[in-house]
């Protein structure tokens, strides 16, 4: 079976605009909406014509879809109005407009997220030692990695919720708890993603770490085997 990751890009209308983006796979929803406070959106949208809850991309059985969650200005995919509540097809090159073409999105895949997923014999899991005293990490039995503190903290809640979403106020109250409260030393999207490019380069391949827009972090396993070892 093949399980794909579709990026849902907002087309910006300003040259130089830092391109914003969300990844829909299977089991994960997005939500889009007007950006409020109590905005339960994972796409925030800074526009009053936009719903609070406007309409949501999801996967389902391997099939993209989109639905309007009846909101007041309406969706559309190529200039096809949706009905509200009545779920749509949509694939890689189609566009979708909300308030009637005054937002833009587009979906493609993204090549780097994009992976085929074959069942494996468990023999070919990777196997993975913690030892939390050397603040080590050993992977397949090859010479142990060893971690500062805070690396090694982040890998290890990473690990322990492997292909599961972690806020970033989590990975802040398990690496730097001495700072959580602290109006002084709140700790910046900056040091998160420094933190986490430092984890990636020490893993050295078997493990990617990806973002996922105004949510959070996963982790997931790279398997190191080839498909003819599998017959």
């Amino acid at each position: 079976m093949i399980y794909k990751t579709f990026k849902v890009v907002l087309r910006t209308m300003h040259k130089g605009q830092t391109e914003e983006f969300a990844y829909v796979y299977e089991g994960k929803s997005l939500l889009i909406g007007r950006a409020s406070q109590h905005s339960n959106a994972d796409f925030r949208l800074y526009n009053d014509f936009v719903s609070r809850e406007h309409c949501r991309i999801y996967m389902e059985e391997g099939q993209l879809l989109i639905e309007d969650l009846a909101s007041k200005h309406g969706t559309s995919v190529n200039q096809m109005p949706l009905v509200p509540g009545n779920p749509c097809h949509i694939e890689p090159g189609d566009s979708i407009t909300l308030v009637n073409g005054l937002i833009e999105f587009i979906i493609s895949i993204d090549n780097d997220l994009t992976m085929d997923f074959t069942p494996v014999n468990p023999e070919f899991l990777q196997t993975v030692a913690i030892n939390e005293h050397l603040q080590t990490v050993i992977i397949n039995e090859e010479a142990p990695i060893k971690m500062p503190t805070k690396e090694f903290n982040c890998f290890k809640l990473l690990y322990e919720n492997l292909d599961n979403l972690i806020s970033k106020e989590e990975i802040v109250q398990q690496v730097w708890p001495e700072r959580v409260g602290d109006p002084e030393q709140i700790v910046t999207a900056e040091e998160i993603a420094s933190l986490l490019y430092r984890v990636r380069k020490r893993l050295n391949g078997h493990f990617a770490i990806k973002a996922v827009i105004q949510k959070g972090y996963y982790m997931e396993s790279i398997h190191s085997f080839n498909l003819s070892d599998l017959s």
